[in-house]
C-alpha cells in the first residue's frame, strides 16, 4: 500500500487492540486496509489443553516514529512535576498515540481469492508486485530489505 501520511510503499499493518495477539491484529489490519482475508503463516505444534502455540513472526523490527516528539513530551513532564524523580505517565501527557513501534511482521497466507480494495482514507494506492520490482519501488531500504527477506522464505 502507498501510504497517505507517509508517502511511500509499505505493507499493511497497524496497532494491536485491546486483547489481540499480535499475529490476529495482522490479520485484522490486512483484511481493513485490503480487503483480503488472510492467516498469519506459521508452523504450528498442537500444544494440548492448556496452552497454545502461536505463528512466530518472520521479523521483529523496532523504530521510532518521533524521537523529537518522545524527548520533548518526557521533558515537558519532568519540568511540569518539578525536579523529583517521577514516573512518566503517557495518559497524562500523551494521548494520540506512541513514537516508537515495535513491528512485528508476518507471512501472510489468502483465506479466500487476492481481489483488493483499496481504503482512499488511508492510501494513494494499493498494488501486489513481483520481487524483481520491488528493487525499484518508492520506499525506504529497509522496507525494500524486509520484503526481499520475506520472498526467500
Amino acid at each position: 500500500m502507498k501510504h497517505k501520511k507517509l508517502g511511500f510503499w509499505l505493507a499493511p499493518g497497524g496497532h494491536v487492540e485491546e486483547n489481540e495477539l499480535p499475529h490476529q491484529a495482522a490479520e485484522r489490519e490486512f483484511l481493513e486496509e485490503t480487503g483480503v482475508k488472510t492467516r498469519a503463516v506459521g508452523f504450528i505444534l498442537d500444544a494440548g489443553n492448556d496452552s497454545e502455540n502461536l505463528p512466530n513472526p518472520i521479523l521483529t523490527n523496532l523504530h521510532w516514529v518521533s524521537k523529537t516528539n518522545y524527548e520533548r513530551r518526557t521533558k515537558e513532564a519532568r519540568q511540569t512535576q518539578g525536579d523529583q524523580p517521577t514516573e512518566y505517565k503517557k495518559e497524562s501527557h500523551w494521548q494520540k498515540g506512541c513514537e516508537q513501534h515495535i513491528c512485528c511482521m508476518y507471512i501472510m497466507a489468502p483465506v479466500a481469492g487476492v481481489e483488493f480494495t483499496q481504503d482512499a482514507e488511508e492510501t494513494d494506492g494499493i498494488a501486489w508486485y513481483s520481487l524483481e520490482e520491488i528493487a525499484t519501488l518508492d520506499t525506504t531500504q529497509d522496507i525494500k530489505s524486509q520484503i526481499t527477506y520475506a520472498f526467500s522464505l
